[in-house]
């Protein structure tokens, strides 16, 4: 055999485990599974910053219920199709976002795969629309998107944070405070969590983040986010003004970031 192929041999033999090792790391950095309460998540980053990202949800039987593309997912930005299934494997919907707004055709589907939603948007704006009923009679559209609630809206919110959190321990006279949560697609609030910038403040700070959170477990149903009809679950945050040891203001909005 010619020495120069055995050399090259040689070294596909002695060099493709390692290579295959190097891989396998780069792939387990690339792709990050985190468990839900009802599913499971999976990110896959396509870039070494983890900016550019495909996020797809499954269920707990490992069907696929979603898939989403980031151009920035550290900020939340979503750049390209999105697509979400029934539990029996049939499209829901499907459409293009640009710069994190949908941007333009709307497709979505009944469960029997006949068509349901047909819409045209420019930059989150729907410009014409059509909707029909499962026999495919036409119908008039209601709103795509209903988002997240506290039962009774905002001001019942504080009026409960108040009657539930009474008297708050604080270093500080006057304090906000902002924390994160997950909505499920039956209302439950859960995961209740405070933002990752409280790693880097006082003791203070962080020993309050506690006793909120420990004081508003097991918190209501809220209704739930409504996405073409169907619930879906969503992430949620939570700013809450306190003073005097009292809670004064608290507001609650999707979690863009």
């Amino acid at each position: 055999m010619n020495s120069f192929f055995l050399l090259c041999l040689t070294t596909l033999l002695v060099v493709q485990p390692g290579d295959d090792a190097r891989q396998n790391r780069r792939m387990k950095n690339r792709v990050e599974r985190r468990e839900l309460q009802n599913s499971i998540e999976e990110v896959t980053y396509h870039d070494r910053r983890h900016k550019v990202a495909t996020v797809r949800i499954y269920d707990k039987a490992n069907r696929q219920r979603s898939e989403e593309l980031y151009s920035d997912y550290q900020q939340r930005i979503r750049h390209g199709r999105t697509r979400s299934w029934y539990q029996n494997g049939q499209l829901h919907w499907t459409c293009d976002f640009k710069e994190n707004q949908i941007n333009g055709p709307f497709f979505s589907y009944y469960e029997d795969g006949s068509l349901k939603r047909r819409e045209y948007y420019r930059m989150g704006t729907v410009r014409k629309g059509e909707c029909f009923l499962q026999d495919g009679t036409s119908v008039a559209c209601q709103p795509l998107v209903q988002s997240v609630e506290f039962e009774g809206g905002q001001k019942k919110f504080v009026q409960f944070l108040q009657q539930r959190l009474g008297h708050i321990q604080s270093a500080d006279p006057a304090f906000f405070i902002t924390l994160e949560a997950t909505v499920s697609e039956e209302g439950i609030l859960y995961s209740l969590r405070p933002l990752a910038y409280l790693e880097n403040r006082p003791e203070s700070e962080r020993q309050l983040a506690k006793q909120l959170i420990a004081g508003l477990r097991d918190m209501p149903l809220w209704k739930p986010m409504i996405v073409d009809d169907q619930p879906v679950q969503t992430d949620l945050l939570i700013s809450i003004h306190i003073n005097a040891g009292k809670v004064f203001n608290a507001s609650y909005g999707l979690n863009l970031m």
